[in-house]
């Protein structure tokens, strides 16, 4: 992989994380926090926020690839039997029987 594409998807999650709401800030205060503290703790609660804005980044770029309807069923089975969890927990956390989350 050259540079210039490596440098590309920095960027673009950089751009992403300067989104600011809520779960950005707190991990970023986390970061911080374990930098001035030097407590696991609050590492470990910010790479565990980190890693759930990566797999929600994921998630999205599955959607926008061609053949997704059939590409993501995959993936997930995939992962499940793997042991892998690629599901970002704001997505499970969904309840599709409430009327707020169904689709109009």
């Amino acid at each position: 992989m050259e540079f210039k594409s490596i440098n590309k998807y920095l960027e673009n999650l950089i751009n992403a994380l300067r989104e600011e709401n809520e779960a950005n800030t707190e991990m970023l205060d986390n970061f911080f926090m374990y930098l001035e503290t030097d407590n696991k703790f609050y590492l470990k609660l910010a790479n565990k926020q980190l890693r759930e804005i990566l797999k929600g980044a994921g998630f999205g770029i599955l959607l926008v690839l061609p053949f997704s309807p059939i590409t993501i069923p995959y993936l997930f089975k995939r992962a499940e039997k793997l042991g892998i969890d690629i599901i970002p927990s704001w997505y499970k956390k969904l309840d599709l029987n409430n009327d707020e989350n169904k689709l109009k």
